[in-house]
């Protein structure tokens, strides 16, 4: 029987790393050489990217509908050792004018960007967006405002004026057509009891729509609100005073219904007098002829309680009734009786 032949012994740590450095050394060299060399001629031509801002100039005839990049990349290729130097603000900003850009395809003109000395441009890269235009229009809108708090106890808000009642706006057509109205910041009436004027200035509109005509002073209106008393009506039975003199048969009536309007705040200053009722009616022979018997006037007035102020403020809605009289009956035969005996 054949005997196994012994395996060769292992290598130890030392002779691997000989073997891995010296073994056909003269191709190592020869590699290392060329390597060597290929750095050196390759440092001279590197290419590197760099971040740039992108300055947009607008339009002053079109709105820009498509949001676009901030920066671009901008790969600059020179020497190893003049592209190692270069940091991003070295190239300044590339400039976008809307003016001469067409709708489309983003493109940014490369004679724009500004290169350092030593290096040229190799490329550009952003983002590909398309270019989306709106016309420019002027238009004017309505002026409207709200009001904050209520008026005091027995007042009213009637109304809210605003002058200028429009204002003109500026901005691209699309967003334009969307706007309906401008708004005031509101204006504070809590625990008025007369009219409140003030100016306010006007809420910035949605972005893309700008305010005009500020003459420097920003957008300001003049926001009035109207307040008014609440309005109150009240029905008093009066009792008319008659002599029997002047009505024997009774014809004219001995009370009335008289309506009286006028200012809330008013009737309250009446109710603290606590006079029931404030008016007060009285019949008189009046000028002119009736049934036979003349006319009779029932005059209404107010109490001399009732202030003359409160008099101009407070509207009866009565002040003289006419009643015709009729003729009073003959009065009844004498009998001619014989005298007593």
């Amino acid at each position: 029987m054949r005997r196994a032949e012994p395996l060769p012994p292992r290598p130890t740590p030392m002779r691997f790393m000989a073997d891995l450095l010296f073994r056909n050394w003269g191709l190592k060299a020869i590699a290392f050489v060329l390597a060597a060399v290929m750095f050196v001629f390759s440092r001279d031509d590197v290419t590197r990217v760099f971040t740039v801002p992108l300055r947009v100039i607008d339009d002053p005839q079109r709105v820009l509908m498509t949001e676009l990049p901030e920066t671009i990349q901008v790969q600059a290729r020179g020497p190893w050792a003049r592209i190692n130097r270069l940091q991003d603000y070295d190239f300044g900003t590339a400039v976008l004018d809307l003016e001469e850009a067409r709708p489309g395809p983003l493109d940014i003109d490369r004679g724009g960007i500004v290169m350092p000395s030593g290096v040229v441009l190799a490329g550009v890269q952003y983002d590909k967006v398309d270019l989306r235009f709106d016309e420019i229009v002027e238009r004017e809108l309505v002026v409207k405002s709200q009001v904050s708090g209520e008026p005091a106890l027995d007042y009213e808000l009637v109304g809210v004026e605003v002058r200028p009642s429009r204002w003109r706006v500026r901005g691209g057509k699309s967003r334009v057509d969307r706007v309906e109205q401008l708004l005031a910041q509101a204006l504070d009436i809590d625990g008025a009891d007369h009219d409140v004027e003030a100016a306010r200035p006007l809420k910035l509109p949605p972005d893309g729509v700008s305010l005009m005509d500020t003459d420097g002073e920003g957008a300001v209106v003049t926001v009035r609100a109207v307040i008014n008393a609440r309005h109150e009506t009240r029905r008093y039975t009066v009792t008319v005073a008659v002599s029997r003199d002047l009505d024997p048969m009774g014809v004219v009536p001995r009370t009335y219904e008289v309506e009286v309007a006028g200012p809330l705040p008013d009737f309250r200053l009446l109710d603290g007098m606590e006079l029931s009722p404030p008016v007060e009616a009285e019949a008189v022979r009046g000028e002119g002829e009736g049934e036979g018997g003349g006319v009779a006037e029932v005059r209404f007035s107010w109490l001399d309680e009732v202030s003359a102020d409160l008099r101009e403020r407070l509207n009866l809605d009565r002040e003289v009734e006419r009643v015709p009289l009729p003729e009073p009956p003959p009065p009844a035969p004498t009998l001619d009786l014989p005298p007593p005996e």
